[in-house]
């Protein structure tokens, strides 16, 4: 199974390296690009990004429909601030707890490729609520999931985090459908995460274009740096 991913990983890079670069961002820094975007911010803007790693590249073809992206933040703004706040492990991470960073952080074009926001059709009490679910999250030390299994609340990866608290905060009015892995996705994913295809096979996923391909999210604007 680890020969499978190894081959999938370099179909995929190969795949990135024949994609052109979106054109009009040529003469734009990916500074400014930044600056821009955090201009736009909103309470609960969803932001989501491609990581520069190889398992960035993995995870985003688990996307049905928008394969750009790899992994998703929601922002919050504590003391006039926009901050990102996201779930992740790994060298980025250690303690694999939920955390908050600037948006300059979390899209730093030293390790991400591009990013996108993109805006919920939430009122005021609903924004509240999420808010609230979050920093509920962010205060019980909520860790990433390893096991990806969306039965559990004391662990949740990224787009899981951000589905359940847009459910409970809407009173189920923005509930995001799982995907669930076909037998070869189950395959390279039990390699990839290191589960038995017993447990993967009848696994379920929050992908990341989960989130935004829906008539009740909107795109405010996306950016993808040159290099």
């Amino acid at each position: 199974m680890l020969t499978s991913y190894s081959l999938f990983l370099c179909l995929i890079r190969d795949k990135e390296q024949n994609q052109t670069t979106r054109p009009g961002y040529k003469n734009v820094s990916p500074g400014k690009m930044i600056e821009e975007g955090q201009s736009l911010l909103k309470e609960g803007d969803l932001i989501v990004r491609l990581n520069r790693d190889p398992s960035s590249l993995f995870i985003k073809n688990f996307n049905r429909h928008d394969k750009r992206y790899s992994h998703s933040g929601i922002v919050l703004f504590e003391n006039g601030y926009p901050y990102v706040f996201h779930m992740i492990n790994g060298q980025e991470n250690p303690d694999g707890r939920l955390r908050l960073d600037s948006l300059k952080q979390f899209c730093n074009p030293v390790h991400n490729k591009s990013y996108g926001i993109f805006r919920y059709n939430m009122n005021e009490t609903e924004l509240k609520k999420i808010k609230n679910i979050i920093h509920k999250y962010y205060a019980e030390g909520v860790c990433f999931d390893n096991t990806f299994n969306l039965a559990s609340n004391d662990q949740m990866y990224c787009s899981e985090m951000i589905s359940k608290a847009l459910k409970e905060s809407t009173d189920n009015r923005i509930s995001i459908e799982p995907t669930k892995l076909t037998t070869a996705e189950a395959t390279i994913f039990s390699a990839y995460a290191h589960l038995p295809f017993s447990y993967t096979s009848h696994l379920e996923i929050v992908s990341i274009d989960d989130l935004y391909v829906n008539p009740l999210c909107r795109l405010v604007k996306e950016y993808h740096y040159a290099n």
